[in-house]
């Protein structure tokens, strides 16, 4: 997955006196009866909700919200975005942790150092450590069901103001929209968030976490909860997050057209529940490479797990990573194909181990399994 786009990344010194005024605590409450659920909902975490202020040489570079999601040893994590340590004016680079000076305000008032422990540009997370605060509960980021994620339903977008440290609400819901960015994991909700909710929490009001939030032009972007539950599982497994590279791009079949929809539903009827993910092109590799998968496939089960979403494809192969470093895994990746079956054996290596990827793309013509062998390269 390629970086996420710029405007994800806000610098700053770019920020409108607007954005500050949205952060205003004292914004007019919301006493509409979803606007009283949603704090009801987030008092029940408020503990673990921080705010987070980063500065350069005395100089403040930005402020975010963060999340108490483990304790490990002596040290209590904190998730939060990479663009707290992000560079002005650039994209792709970050301050070290011995260059940047960490400010963990908590929901009593008291402030706290933090250490930078681990930040990851690919997916604008990072990890902020602070003395093991037993008092400050955890999150647990746990994966929710099926096409969960996917689903249009009321969300609550959760962060803490920098200056008063008073907890914000804002709720919103989930839509089906195709994210306009280089990242087809992210999810996207309607939640009017400012600068200060980034990095902090979107729940449900049944209290699921459906990810983390960014602050996008029109729409809130939000990474789910399968990505960065994987991170934290890398991070404590490797001090950093493997991330293999399938050279696969693509997007959820329900995120399509209804014309387009409408069609490979019918030339599909197992497909019309709207799972799969739909090749959109292969990138980084030689053709010759990919002729077991090709755009247009429709990518519906790996190891045997119906996908209703990038990120679901993209968890599960963070999680092969972790299996490819100690032992050879095979994984059953099964996906549609128009015109005819193929059963392909994609052979890869990561860091060293070699993963077998067994493709296999059904067929709407007489409904018998062909099989050819071919090799798609897995970049680590």
């Amino acid at each position: 997955m390629p970086l996420l786009d710029k405007y994800l990344f806000r610098d700053p010194s770019s920020e409108s006196e607007t954005a500050s005024e949205e952060d205003d605590p004292s914004d007019t409450e919301d006493f509409t009866k979803e606007g009283l659920n949603a704090k009801e909902v987030v008092l029940c975490i408020s503990k673990s909700i921080v705010s987070l202020v980063s500065s350069v040489d005395g100089k403040p570079l930005f402020a975010c919200t963060g999340t108490v999601v483990d304790h490990v040893s002596c040290a209590t994590w904190i998730l939060t975005s990479a663009t707290l340590f992000r560079k002005p004016g650039t994209d792709h680079d970050a301050y070290q942790a011995d260059e940047v000076k960490i400010e963990v305000l908590l929901h009593n008032k008291r402030t706290i150092d933090g250490h930078l422990a681990m930040c990851n540009l690919q997916y604008n997370i990072a990890i902020v450590t602070v003395e093991s605060q037993l008092d400050l509960p955890m999150v647990a980021l746990n994966d929710l069901p099926g096409s969960y994620s996917t689903l249009v339903r009321p969300v609550i977008a959760v962060g803490r103001d920098s200056k008063s440290q008073v907890l914000l609400v804002r709720h919103g819901d989930m839509i089906r929209e195709r994210i306009k960015l280089d990242c087809s994991e992210l999810l996207v909700c309607t939640c009017p968030v400012s600068k200060t909710f980034i990095g902090g929490l979107v729940m449900d009001f049944e209290r699921r976490i459906i990810g983390i939030t960014f602050c996008g032009k029109d729409t809130t972007p939000v990474m789910p909860i399968e990505i960065m539950a994987r991170c934290l599982k890398h991070f404590k497994y490797f001090r950093a997050v493997k991330q293999p590279c399938l050279c696969i791009w693509g997007c959820a079949l329900h995120s399509l057209e209804i014309s387009n929809l409408e069609k490979i539903c019918y030339k599909f009827p197992d497909l019309s529940s709207g799972s799969g993910i739909v090749v959109d092109k292969i990138c980084g590799v030689l053709s010759e490479n990919c002729e077991g998968i090709e755009a247009d496939d429709i990518i519906c089960s790996i190891d045997g797990v119906i996908l209703h979403s990038v990120a679901q494809l993209t968890a599960i192969l963070l999680d092969t990573m972790v299996g490819a470093m100690c032992s050879q895994n095979t994984v059953i990746l099964q996906a549609y194909k128009d015109p005819e079956i193929t059963l392909n054996l994609l052979q890869c290596w990561i860091y060293g181990k070699m993963v077998l990827l067994n493709a296999t793309i059904p067929s709407v013509t007489d409904g018998r399994c062909r099989e050819r062998s071919e090799t798609l390269v897995f970049n680590s």
